[in-house]
């Protein structure tokens, strides 16, 4: 089978090479009839583009590094799916790291992707590992192209995050209204900015509805579903006066902690109810359903890709910190009838 080369392309199609080179790196504006004939010839002679020299040429490629903690974390898997497949509209090819939700990691994988010479990374930022945050705040002071997501940062880069400290506040809250004065607070995992930002909004709504303040309420789940379910029936066997009601703030311990209350054969919501940050696609199928704040996934990959190209393309603009929205999902597993809840937001 002979192997054809972009000289040979350009003469079939009645082009440069120059051309040719233009059309399939996307380098410059090409006439749409001309563009259609050069990859006419392509289809024809099944022409591969050699991206490997490219890359060596221009020491980058249309690859975007993704860094965050996809498999462990079913809502990371959603939010990469949807990048993906904006990023492939694009014209880019995405490689996704796992991080594990370890800073040390983090910061390893980042090289890695670095190496494979990424035209621009988004990564779900932690916090509290000095390698880490040098090599970010590093690439943000070179121009490279960087986004944080989902988790807030510190650092002066373009940031995408769904809204959490009002969030909270309304979870807990909703409960508060409801009458338990005794609300729990399920922490994740305290390397992430978000995870203080949540707890921000817990403590408001403790402060602002004259509710226990107890440091034992604040359960230490660590983002993690095992721990959480071990801490969740620490608390509610060993502690004199355990909450009442529970506010899980991310949707990896919401099993745990579904888990650790079946555990302690307490029944939801009768015996304690619970609400969580995070819905997911099973939430609904409970019993009882699970009451949840939702992110909105979908949103967040459009506003990440759409600034994070927006800076491959114009380097020196300002950074841009978007929060998006979340919406409350009512569901049973906070206690009150779907009638009651209308009546106390009218």
């Amino acid at each position: 089978m002979p192997v054809w080369t972009m000289a040979e392309v350009a003469r079939l199609a009645g082009v440069s090479s120059t051309t040719v080179s233009h059309v399939l790196n996307k380098t410059r504006r090409v006439a749409p009839e001309t563009e259609e004939l050069v990859m006419q010839a392509v289809a024809r002679t099944g022409y591969r583009h050699n991206l490997t020299a490219r890359a060596l040429a221009t020491q980058s490629t249309d690859t975007i590094g993704v860094a965050m903690s996809v498999v462990t974390n079913p809502y990371f898997a959603e939010l990469v799916r949807d990048i993906e497949r904006l990023l492939r509209h694009a014209g880019y090819t995405m490689i996704v790291a796992d991080t594990n939700d370890d800073p040390v990691v983090e910061a390893d994988v980042i090289d890695h992707l670095l190496a494979r010479r990424a035209s621009g990374l988004i990564v779900s930022p932690l916090e509290g590992n000095a390698q880490l945050t040098g090599s970010l705040a590093k690439l943000l002071g070179d121009g490279f192209p960087l986004l944080f997501l989902d988790r807030r940062s510190t650092l002066p880069g373009d940031q995408v995050y769904s809204e959490c400290v009002d969030s909270i506040y309304h979870l807990t809250a909703h409960l508060a209204a409801q009458g338990h004065r005794r609300i729990g607070y399920v922490q994740g995992n305290v390397n992430s900015m978000s995870t203080l930002d949540r707890l921000t909004g817990y403590r408001n709504a403790v402060r602002e509805f004259g509710l226990d303040d107890d440091p034992r309420l604040i359960i230490a789940g660590e983002s993690d579903e095992h721990i959480t379910e071990m801490r969740v029936v620490a608390h509610l066997t060993t502690v004199d006066k355990p909450a009442t009601a529970l506010v899980v703030s991310n949707n990896q311990m919401t099993l745990g902690t579904m888990r650790a209350i079946r555990q302690c054969r307490l029944r939801v919501p009768r015996d304690i109810a619970m609400i969580c940050y995070d819905d997911f696609e099973w939430a609904d199928l409970f019993e009882p359903r699970i009451t949840a704040m939702a992110q909105d996934a979908a949103a967040l990959a459009a506003t990440a890709v759409d600034l994070l190209l927006a800076r491959i393309k114009n380097p020196d603009r300002p950074p841009q910190t978007i929060a998006v929205p979340t919406e409350f999902k009512h569901r049973d597993s906070c206690g009150c009838g779907r009638r009651k809840y209308r009546e106390a937001t009218r």
